[in-house]
């Protein structure tokens, strides 16, 4: 008998594939759980502590940690443990991840750089308060003596660290306080100095996804001709990488790996090269991260549906 694979049906998980930190978001939904504070201390505490030194994880749970608990909710742990950086860290992170979507007040704000600066002298090993700090700095476009210093100081603890440097980017962007040439020199010296399974490897392809979608967005002649941005020698040197290795078992090991994966299916579609996408939606197992799928206000669920469908077989 011949039975028919299912294909897995596409949803969003911010988690990505962390099953505990997944399980303990669900545990934070109201829904699930009417008295929410009581239950957070303890399981923001545990995800954390297990993190352990490994900061590309830590820096994932707090992201998701910071966009699930509520602003409140962050206080009232401050107010509970002051003593404890993990807390201090989730209220800068809640900040950043908040203010990535809406403007922030200044009193937020405020807060927000003082737990850094808490979190930091209560565990000076972390580079987490440090990447909050650098997000928040970016968001308020501060210059860049101040941004830069503490770019440095992320650096002697985390050379790698992924969210660090996709601030960073962000931050060298045209579209911020820097120039197109600012952006791609960035992303060269990360190119050319990266272990292939270091956290950051995505960049490159982070890059390119970034420059196509701005320039389908910005409309007019180049918009429709953006399909041929993926033709050419930078962008089909990354994609024919990317495609070869990524979903390879074993190759991606970093905590935000299918979010990469999801960067690299994406382009395989947008590029026309759908077929060699098959293996990149196979890895992801139905996993959907909002970017890149939700540009020009798709739902993101539907438009990695209607992708994973030209793919073909997974």
């Amino acid at each position: 008998m011949i039975f028919n694979r299912r294909r897995p049906t596409p949803h969003l998980a911010p988690e990505l594939d962390d099953s505990d930190l997944g399980k303990a978001c669900r545990q934070f939904d109201i829904r699930h759980n009417p008295r929410g504070r009581p239950l957070t201390e303890p399981i923001v505490k545990r995800l954390l502590h297990d993190a352990g030194r490994d900061w590309d994880r830590r820096a994932h749970r707090l992201a998701v940690l910071g966009a699930t608990i509520s602003a409140g909710s962050q206080y009232a742990l401050i107010e509970q443990s002051p003593g404890s950086p993990d807390v201090h860290n989730l209220l800068a992170w809640g900040a950043m991840v908040r203010g990535a979507h809406s403007a922030l007040s200044h009193s937020e704000v405020t807060d927000a750089l003082q737990a850094c600066h808490k979190a930091a002298r209560l565990d000076p090993s972390d580079p987490s308060p440090w990447v909050a700090r650098l997000g928040l700095l970016r968001q308020w476009r501060h210059p860049r003596e101040e941004v830069f210093a503490v770019w440095k100081e992320i650096a002697a603890r985390d050379r790698w660290h992924r969210e660090a440097h996709l601030q960073m980017y962000g931050y060298l962007s045209p579209d911020e306080c820097g120039s197109h040439a600012q952006a791609l020199e960035f992303v060269d010296r990360v190119r050319t100095s990266t272990p292939i399974t270091a956290p950051i490897v995505g960049l490159p392809l982070f890059s390119l996804v970034h420059r196509y979608l701005r320039t389908v967005a910005h409309g007019g002649v180049n918009a429709l001709m953006a399909d041929h941005f993926w033709s050419g020698q930078e962008a089909d040197t990354v994609l024919r990488n990317a495609a070869a290795q990524w979903p390879q078992t074993g190759q991606l090991v970093h905590a935000e790996a299918l979010r990469d994966l999801n960067l690299l299916a994406f382009s395989l579609v947008a590029a026309r090269r759908a077929p060699l996408a098959a293996p990149v939606f196979r890895s992801l197992g139905g996993v959907v991260t909002e970017f890149p799928w939700n540009h020009a206000g798709q739902d993101p669920v539907t438009a990695f549906d209607s992708a994973q469908r030209k793919a073909g077989p997974v």
